[in-house]
C-alpha cells in the first residue's frame, strides 16, 4: 500500500565508507576488485559528486566479512595514504520495496518522514526504481520498523 509492498530487514550491517579517494573510476573498480578477491559480498553502493578532484564512496557489509575488510582498507591506505576510510558497525539496513514506485511520486519523501520521525540517525540511503533502502543504528530497529508496517501496512 502506498507505494510499497514489502518490507524486508538484513541485521549485522557494517557500513564502510573511503573518504577522498581520487575521483577516477579506476580507483573505485581497485576497492570493488579488492573486497571480491576476499570473497566480501558488497551491497548498498553510492558514490558522492566529485568536489575537486576526489569523491567519497560509501557501501555496506555484513558484520562477518569486517576483519576480511579491514586487511582490505589496510593494504588501500598503504597506496594512497590520504584516504580516510571509516567503518561503522551496528548497523541494519531496512528495503521497502514496490512495483508501484516506478509510477507513484513521493514514497521516499513519505518513508524518510517515517522514519525521521522515530529517529535522527539515518547512516545511509539508496535507492532504485522498485526499492528504497535505509541504514539506521540497529537498535532503532524495533521503533523504525514499527512505524513504517504500520504506515504501508505490510
Amino acid at each position: 500500500m502506498y507505494g510499497v509492498s514489502k518490507i524486508s530487514v538484513t541485521e549485522d550491517i557494517s557500513l564502510i565508507s573511503f573518504n577522498h579517494i581520487p575521483h577516477d573510476l579506476s580507483v573505485a573498480a581497485q576497492i570493488m576488485t579488492e573486497f571480491s578477491r576476499q570473497n566480501i559480498n558488497i551491497d548498498m553502493i553510492s558514490q558522492s559528486a566529485p568536489v575537486g578532484e576526489t569523491s567519497n564512496i560509501s557501501f555496506t557489509v555484513h558484520s562477518d566479512d569486517v576483519v576480511s575488510a579491514l586487511s582490505v582498507i589496510q593494504r588501500f591506505r598503504e597506496r594512497y595514504p590520504w584516504v580516510r576510510p571509516i567503518v561503522s558497525n551496528g548497523n541494519c539496513q531496512i528495503q521497502l520495496f514496490g512495483e508501484e514506485m516506478k509510477s507513484r511520486p513521493g514514497v521516499a519523501a513519505q518513508a524518510f518522514s517515517l522514519v525521521s520521525a522515530v529517529t535522527n540517525e539515518i547512516m545511509f540511503i539508496t535507492t532504485s526504481e522498485v526499492d528504497i533502502s535505509i541504514l539506521i543504528a540497529q537498535h532503532e530497529l524495533p521503533a523504525v520498523l514499527e512505524a513504517l508496517k504500520r504506515y504501508y501496512e505490510v
